[in-house]
């Protein structure tokens, strides 16, 4: 019973190597740096998201990013009411 464990757990781990091998060394996005991506706060709502999923904005001659056109919507209505 042992030695059938032992030939088991050597066979998985002979197969784990392997597959490492074939396996591409990275699954991360190839549009993403090594350090991941920049996170940006949305300035009505306080919610972070990353830079590629915000809506931008520029209001006023300065950038902003936010989390969803309705955010975009109510800031603009804030800021000039």
């Amino acid at each position: 019973m042992i030695k059938l464990l032992l030939l088991f757990l050597a066979g998985f781990i002979l197969y784990s190597m392997i597959s490492g091998f074939i396996r591409p060394t990275s699954r991360r996005p190839k549009n993403r740096t090594p350090d991941g991506e920049t996170m940006v706060e949305d300035p009505q709502c306080g919610t972070y998201l990353p830079l590629s999923d915000a809506v931008k904005a520029t209001i006023n001659g300065k950038q902003h990013y936010f989390c969803s056109k309705k955010c975009l919507k109510e800031y603009k209505k804030a800021q000039h009411p």
